[in-house]
């Protein structure tokens, strides 16, 4: 039983599956929404940083803009080799380096820094949220924008509908179970991955493995009131992949602070 926090080494067993566990997400799109926020509020923005970045698919999208230098973090060593496995194949010049984001090491700094789908959310205390902010402070531009996204209860009570229950056989070896359930009056999320590692030839299961992600579930208002005992503003609220304002019923919001 792994029951890691994301920030040490979660995702390590999913990381072998995780380009498969996530192939329904629209990075293209994504990536045009964060490029958007960046042309809106600092368009002269070179040097890019991403935190949690996973298998580096975003950074990749990203790159092929031909607009940025970016270097790309994640606490998860497994997920850092996929991603620099596959910045190899794709003669990609990101810099992706295994970090904790509550412990960002550069002696540069960045015009930008990023995080998307919802990392904030593995934060589950005010300490951790005000730490994180104080490390991007630190390495971000006088006039650099930090730009991240969470997701609202809202969105917690509709994906559970299609996400508990899910099982999917992703590749030749492996294939994976999730539930998911939310603790509205806690204001958990957690999601359990049952993976399978099975012979590509008989489909036997050769080793079970079980991680288990809870997040943070956290309203406009709390994030807000958090941002406003930090030394950032609110530049824009966003609402979900759109250059509108959030409220009461966005599902995902985008923060952009300067």
């Amino acid at each position: 039983m792994m029951d890691k926090s994301p920030q040490e080494e979660n995702y390590s067993v999913l990381a072998e599956i995780y380009d498969d566990v996530m192939g329904d997400v629209d990075y293209e799109t994504w990536t045009d929404y964060i490029d958007d926020i960046i042309v809106e509020h600092n368009p002269e923005s070179v040097d890019i940083l991403e935190l949690a970045c996973g298998t580096g698919t975003m950074a990749l999208s990203l790159e092929e803009l031909d607009c940025y230098t970016i270097t790309a973090t994640d606490a998860s060593p497994e997920m850092i080799r996929v991603a620099q496995q596959k910045a190899e194949r794709m003669k990609s010049d990101i810099e992706f380096r295994t970090m904790n984001f509550l412990d960002l090491q550069f002696e540069k700094t960045f015009d930008v820094v990023y995080m998307v789908f919802d990392s904030l959310n593995y934060l589950h205390t005010e300490e951790e949220i005000l730490e994180l902010h104080r490390q991007v402070r630190d390495v971000l531009k006088p006039d650099g924008i930090f730009i991240y996204d969470f997701t609202t209860p809202r969105n917690s009570r509709k994906a559970i509908h299609f996400l508990n229950h899910e099982e999917k056989v992703v590749n030749r070896n492996y294939r994976y179970r999730r539930t998911s359930r939310y603790d509205e009056d806690a204001g958990i999320h957690t999601n359990c991955f049952i993976i399978e590692q099975t012979d590509p030839h008989t489909k036997k299961t050769l080793q079970t493995f079980q991680e288990e992600h809870r997040q943070k579930i956290y309203t406009q208002r709390e994030i807000e009131t958090m941002i406003k005992k930090t030394d950032f503003k609110i530049v824009m609220a966003y609402d979900g992949f759109e250059l509108k304002p959030a409220h009461s019923r966005s599902l995902r919001i985008t923060m952009v602070l300067k």
